[in-house]
């Protein structure tokens, strides 16, 4: 289909769906000179260590471009007919990802704000953990995440990359778990075409060095920057969170951009879907049970040394090795 007739297909679904009065009569209009472009989303993840599956039932995507026009659009139908994307997130860790919107065709230019829409069914949508299933809970069915750009382009492609190890929240504690929930905390939107990728092996004999145990806590940290001191990398927290105990690390400290765990049986990490850019990778292998919310004062690098200043260029795949 040529991109003219798809603009056509997808104006009239934007004109049955679109909320704003304001683009309903840019739907309408003959003289309208709104420049378009074709979109596709796709979401991926960065895994966490506390769940064996998180499902989110898909719904809708709600485009709200910088005047405040709103766009609504459903996902596409899945292999079964449903009006929804059911997604293990897990499934799609690294470089991987799930496609939820194809060839959307969306007015060009600044977006405030992308808001994912669930499922309303709360069976859809949820945790296992080694507690067993749980709910996982969204505040009125929706996600608000940030800003991105449309550009004037025949296609663009984009990632919603979820880290779960910031964004994964489990209300309550073991012993009276309310349940999960989602937080815009850690989930970022990307352009694919400009997305770099981190990726290396650890080497095994540094899973266990002393303190350490062999199988626990083993991960690598990303923060943005060169030239950070090595005792000022912190581990995951979210002051904005209502939970927060306010317990702060020290003033200058440099949060993480995102963290990720190593497979202990190839050594393997990955990062997938990253801004270009400076950045430093740390690995630790005593980050157990970094805590979403609280500051945890965990040691990171660990061993002290295992920590080393990478540049990531648009698209470029950069690979880098942890040796003890």
């Amino acid at each position: 289909m040529s991109l003219l007739a798809g603009v056509i297909l997808k104006l009239i679904k934007c004109c049955a769906v679109v909320v704003s009065s304001l683009l309903l009569t840019a739907c309408g209009n003959d003289n309208d000179d709104t420049a378009y472009s074709s979109v596709s989303f796709s979401v991926s993840d960065a895994p966490v260590d506390s769940a064996d599956n998180v499902v989110i039932a898909f719904d809708q995507l709600e485009f709200i471009q910088a005047d405040g026009t709103r766009i609504i659009v459903a996902v596409d139908e899945d292999t079964a007919g449903h009006n929804y994307q059911q997604i293990d997130l897990l499934d799609y860790p690294g470089s991987n990802s799930a496609l939820i919107l194809t060839d959307q065709v969306l007015p060009v230019g600044d977006y405030k704000e992308l808001i994912i829409h669930i499922e309303a069914n709360k069976a859809l949508s949820y945790v296992n953990d080694s507690n067993g299933t749980n709910e996982l809970k969204q505040p009125s069915n929706k996600l608000k995440l940030g800003s991105f750009t449309i550009k004037d382009e025949t296609v663009q492609s984009f990632t919603i990359e979820f880290d779960l190890r910031q964004s994964l929240v489990m209300r309550g504690n073991i012993g009276n778990n309310n349940g999960y929930i989602l937080k815009p905390h850690g989930v970022t939107i990307i352009d694919n075409d400009t997305a770099a990728s981190l990726k290396g092996t650890v080497d095994s004999n540094l899973f266990a060095v002393p303190p350490c145990v062999n199988d626990t806590g083993n991960y690598v940290y990303l923060y943005e920057g060169h030239n950070l001191d090595s005792t000022t990398l912190v581990d995951n927290f979210d002051a904005d969170d209502d939970e927060f105990n306010n317990i702060l690390p020290v003033s200058g400290s440099s949060v993480p951009y995102a963290s990720t765990s190593v497979d202990l049986s190839t050594g393997d990490y990955a990062f997938g879907f990253l801004p270009s850019g400076n950045y430093t990778v740390a690995f630790t292998c005593s980050a157990v049970g970094d805590d979403p919310v609280q500051f945890d004062a965990l040691t990171i690098p660990d061993p002290t040394s295992q920590l080393q200043k990478v540049t990531l260029l648009d698209s470029q795949e950069v690979i880098h090795n942890f040796n003890l």
